[in-house]
């Protein structure tokens, strides 16, 4: 069954589809320091599919791999623009193998890391060029879905879900980007409401449209039942394990993954089809969110 089909049958089954959590944060706490963490797909590839690994056996149906800033743009900034093609490949097949046709596997696919005219440089033409270029990898390698994450500027994530379309228009795209609440409501860093934010992507091809990052679990099922108020597309919600505090010169986060998987219900009810985490997350909190469903 595919991605589009199993969010068809989510409120049937009563439960959602669960996305997989933090892929940087376990990379963080495996020694990740000062490299860009695509590089480990080559140097350290061991280690990516166990985390992987860990995920599916948490009960993620989706795992996204390890690609967040694997398009030409971002990696020509860690010296890396020579390893794209190798980089995205072997990312897939890690992801692929630790799958076990047990879950989809999700090309993920972040921002370029430039800002777009007229606040930058860069034009739409470039920046579907470089998604275009990933997607293909991707696609080529045998990812079940794309899936879009952490956009600011919805010019930039219209930009990426076209390149994908036209790169590979028969896989699936989920699209999703980054809100703050305000005493006006929730708006990403470049003002995007979530009203204009899911008609934007919806307009632009994507199949699945959402939020990640940012915010808690709490602020999360708010900003979903916001998102539902304006799309009949499925949502996906990924929400940060809380605010990080600076300790010790690490980042905590001060959401446990009970205390995550608390909301895990309410998110779905909220209208959220598909539910996974973000940063701060680890594979228990997929373990404790997919447990509330089983009671």
């Amino acid at each position: 069954m595919d991605l589009l089909d199993r969010l068809k049958d989510a409120r049937k089954k009563g439960k959602p589809v669960f996305w997989d959590g933090a892929m940087g944060t376990q990379l963080i706490g495996r020694g990740l320091a000062g490299q860009a963490p695509e590089l480990w797909n080559l140097e350290r590839p061991d280690e990516i599919r166990e985390i992987h690994r860990d995920y599916v056996l948490a009960g993620s149906d989706v795992i996204q791999t390890n690609t967040f800033g694997a398009n030409r743009l971002k990696l020509k900034g860690a010296g890396l623009e020579s390893r794209l093609y190798q980089i995205n490949l072997s990312a897939v097949k890690l992801a692929k193998e630790a799958a076990g046709g047990k879950a989809l596997v999700a090309g993920d696919i972040g921002p370029t890391g430039e800002m777009m005219e007229p606040m930058g440089s860069l034009t739409v033409e470039q920046t579907e060029a470089a998604y275009q270029e990933q997607a293909s990898i991707l696609a080529e390698a045998g990812v079940d879905l794309f899936n879009i994450e952490t956009m600011f500027d919805l010019a930039e994530a219209q930009a990426a879900i076209r390149a994908l379309k036209s790169a590979a228009p028969r896989i699936p795209v989920a699209a999703e980007m980054t809100f703050k609440k305000n005493r006006r409501g929730f708006f990403t860093m470049m003002g995007v409401s979530p009203e204009k934010a899911v008609r934007g992507m919806a307009e632009a091809g994507a199949e699945v449209v959402g939020a990640n990052c940012s915010i808690g679990p709490k602020e999360m099922v708010e900003l979903v039942r916001e998102l539902r108020a304006h799309t009949v597309l499925p949502i996906l919600a990924q929400a940060n394990a809380g605010d990080p505090k600076l300790e010790h010169g690490k980042e905590v986060y001060g959401v446990s993954a009970k205390q995550f998987a608390e909301f895990a219900r309410p998110t779905f009810d909220a209208g959220a089809e598909a539910i996974g985490a973000c940063c701060g997350s680890s594979p228990e909190f997929i373990r404790e969110m997919a447990a509330r469903f089983e009671r």
